[in-house]
Order: structure tokens, then sequence, then C-alpha cells
């Protein structure tokens, strides 16, 4: 692991790492086809780690046009180390130069779209108020993978349109919980860290 991460970065990317490792050549719970290290990477960090898909089953469960959410993953991704070095891993076992597009998921002379990251950069809310919220979860120092897939269980258990208000103090919550989102369709209502209200997309 690179020394120059945190520990609590470290801790992150050994996690991302041993998942990775896990179920690359696993198969889609939907169509049975093998997963490569870097579908791994994608399906934990959209929170599909229980369940993981090939990247057109995972963009019809999300409703998103499959090179767009491709590629949006990919620009989250190398923003966040953790995610990152699971990445370069997977490349670095299938044969390719970390610095390219994997073939595995993009087509020859395919290139990824120069969008910003999801969720980069955004500011906290300042906004005084609050939302009413149908339901509350405190999700406590829980972070990476294991917080989307809970949160997406939350979300199911409520109603479209309805408010989960969450409470994460995971440092990296401020990115990753306005990234998710914006992934996923949720709508991200309001937050000052630790505490988000996350609106369940209508469909």
């Amino acid at each position: 692991m690179n020394d120059a991460l945190l520990p609590v970065e470290s801790q992150r990317a050994d996690a991302v790492l041993a998942y990775v490792e896990h179920v690359q050549d696993t198969q889609c719970v939907n169509c049975a086809v093998t997963l490569c290290g870097h579908l791994a990477v994608m399906n934990l960090l959209i929170g599909f780690k229980d369940a993981p898909r090939c990247l057109s089953c995972l963009s019809a469960a999300l409703d998103r046009n499959r090179q767009e959410l491709r590629d949006h993953l990919l620009a989250y991704i190398n923003h966040q180390e953790c995610y990152h070095a699971g990445w370069r891993w997977a490349s670095g076992r299938e044969g390719f130069d970390p610095n390219t597009l994997p073939a595995c998921l993009w087509g020859s002379g395919e290139k990824a779209a120069t969008t910003p990251p999801d969720g980069v950069g955004l500011p906290p809310s300042d906004t005084p108020r609050q939302l009413f919220a149908n339901a509350e979860w405190d999700a406590g120092e829980m972070g990476c993978g294991d917080l989307v897939l809970e949160l997406r269980a939350r979300l199911q258990s409520i109603n479209p349109g309805e408010v989960l208000k969450v409470t994460a103090r995971d440092p990296g919550a401020p990115e990753d919980l306005p990234a998710w989102c914006r992934l996923t369709g949720h709508a991200l209502a309001l937050w000052r860290h630790p505490e988000y209200w996350i609106r369940r997309k209508e469909r």
C-alpha cells in the first residue's frame, strides 16, 4: 500500500483491494457475464457490493445511459485514491497500462467523457432550515462501499419522493454522498456534514 496515504485512506484502499480481488471473475447476478476488476470497483462505489452486476445490468438498474454512467464513475474513481488504487490493481492484473482506458469497458478508439467528477467541489449547504424526514438513519463512522450499500437498502425501504435523513460521520461522506446521489438519481436536498437529507427518486 502507498505509504504516502493517510492511515484512514490506506485502510479504505486496502478494503477496496480486498473486495476487487474477491469479486473479479465472478458473475453478474442478472446475466451471468464474468465481471472484471474494474467492474468490481464500480459496483463497490455505486452500492451494489452485495449483488455486483455487469455494466449493462448496472446501468439498467439505475436507469442510466451505459456510457454516461461508465464515464461518470471513472471520473469519480480517478478523484478518490481508495477507489483508484483498486482500479490500478485491476488494470495491472488484466494487463492494461494503468494510464489507459481498459478494453474490458471501452471499445477501440472510444474515449471517456471529460466531465468533472460528480459531487467534487460541491459546497456544503449553509441553509439553516431542516427538511422533514420520513425516516432517519445514523450511519456512524461507516464509509466507502458499506455506507452506500446500506444507504441503497434504506432508501428502498421508503416510498419514492420521501426523505431519509442520514447522519454520516465518515470524513469521506461530504464527497461520497453528493456524488452517489448524482450517479443514482436520488436528490440530495440539503446537507451540512454530518447530516444529509436524501429524497428518494420517483421511480
